[in-house]
């Protein structure tokens, strides 16, 4: 027999390609377990790699030659895996190489099956946990029983709640609808526990991370959560001024992406003002808080942390946007929609992304594109204003003036834009 004679069928192909998959995954973890092994490890860079393609290998046989096989295996996996668990347990080592391992074996098994998603998410999802061991036992160890009913009652919110409430709008004007409206109290609960982590761990120099995560989602939550917090800690004012105006900003670029998706022919209408007033938040933060961020805090020191989740904090903003959306409705009831200027405005105070959408669309079918252009600049305008309200009710002295002038940039650029 030659070389020429071995040929791979499609079916050979295919199981070869999953097998190195499979070895690629368990490599993954296995690099972090030896790097992490202080001497002879259990489990190392050969052993997981192995148990992985054994995964793979062991499914493919249970379905060509019988499911006992597979079992067969698993359970010498367990085995050997609950041995060395024994003999190690005087250590007192834990059991999470023995855990990992196992896991490795079914991560090959997944491949098989051609869940290549979940195997890959699977292996980083893993060898992260395995990686920041040291990290998360540190930050696990400062959590007081405050912080774990806080941690409850987050997940409580975002988790157990919200798939029980009712998809239905009712009230005045139609214009509430319980699932909408809680889908702000998870946002905002997501926000408020992401800066009380980011505070509790890394002090209040980075809590502007909460601007820059929460700006993808709601720039008026993100002003809502840091203005509280500045009132409540006014040593973090300038850390939540520049969260603040990160959030404004993303919400300027969600706009012109969201244009360019819909339609490419306003884009440069919409970035010429507002990338414009996007550099003057950053100039402006920086002007006015170069000092404090070039000095280093101790953050232990400055600031004494309590009450780290509140559903009532979340409730009261929730009970104010539904006030707002009813305000509205009534608005466009009784005033009806005379012109696009007047929706904008109207609109703005709610949701940009929205009215961007709808005016990008009707866009389309002309040439004369000024008018949605300004709308939509216009809404922006509308809802930095209501960003100001929040931040002039919930924030300290030095906050409100900070989150006027951000108001004051985006007023004035857009206006003169939209006038000449």
């Amino acid at each position: 027999m030659t070389f020429n004679d071995i040929n791979i069928n499609d079916e050979s192909l295919k199981l070869l390609i999953k097998i190195v998959l499979s070895l690629i995954l368990g490599l993954i973890i296995g690099l972090e377990r030896e790097h992490k092994a202080k001497s002879e490890a259990f489990a190392g860079i050969r052993t997981f790699p192995l148990v992985s393609v054994l995964g793979c290998i062991s499914a493919f046989l249970a379905e060509n030659y019988g499911q006992p096989i597979f079992f067969i295996i698993l359970g010498a996996i367990v085995l050997f895996s609950l041995i060395n668990f024994y003999l190690e347990y005087p250590k007192d080592i834990g059991i999470t190489t023995e855990v990992s391992l196992i896991l490795s074996f079914l991560i090959g098994v997944l491949v098989y099956y051609e869940y290549y998603y979940i195997a890959v998410f699977l292996s980083v999802i893993i060898t992260l946990l395995l990686a920041l061991k040291s990290i998360l036992e540190s930050f696990a160890k400062k959590l007081s029983q405050e912080d774990i009913f806080a941690i409850l009652k987050f997940f409580l919110i975002t988790i157990v709640i919200y798939p029980l409430l009712p998809d239905k709008t009712f009230g005045p004007f139609n214009a509430l609808n319980i699932k909408d409206i809680w889908k702000v109290v998870i946002i905002v609960s997501s926000l408020d526990f992401i800066g009380y982590i980011l505070l509790k761990w890394k002090g209040s120099n980075v809590l502007w991370i909460n601007g820059l995560i929460g700006g993808l989602v709601s720039s008026t939550a993100v002003t809502y959560e840091l203005s509280k917090k500045a009132r409540q800690y006014p040593q973090i004012t300038p850390s939540a001024a520049l969260g603040i105006a990160l959030a404004w900003t993303l919400m300027n670029f969600r706009v012109i992406f969201l244009s360019y998706v819909i339609n490419p022919n306003i884009v440069l209408g919409l970035s010429i003002p507002l990338v414009i007033v996007s550099i003057l938040y950053g100039i402006f933060i920086f002007i006015r808080y170069r000092n404090e961020f070039s000095t280093k805090q101790e953050k232990e020191h400055i600031l004494k942390i309590s009450n780290p989740f509140e559903i009532s904090s979340a409730l009261q903003f929730a009970f104010i946007y539904a006030v707002v959306l009813v305000s509205v409705k009534a608005l466009d009831y009784y005033l009806g929609n005379k012109g696009i200027y007047l929706a904008s405005f109207i609109s703005g105070v709610i949701d940009v992304d929205a009215i961007t959408i709808s005016l990008s669309k009707l866009a389309l079918s002309t040439k004369v594109t000024d008018v949605y252009v300004n709308g939509i600049l216009l809404a922006a305008v509308s809802n930095s204003f209501f960003k100001f309200i929040y931040a002039a009710m919930f924030g300290n002295n030095k906050l409100k003036k900070d989150v006027f002038i951000l108001f004051v940039i985006i007023t004035i650029v857009c206006g003169i834009y939209i006038l000449i």
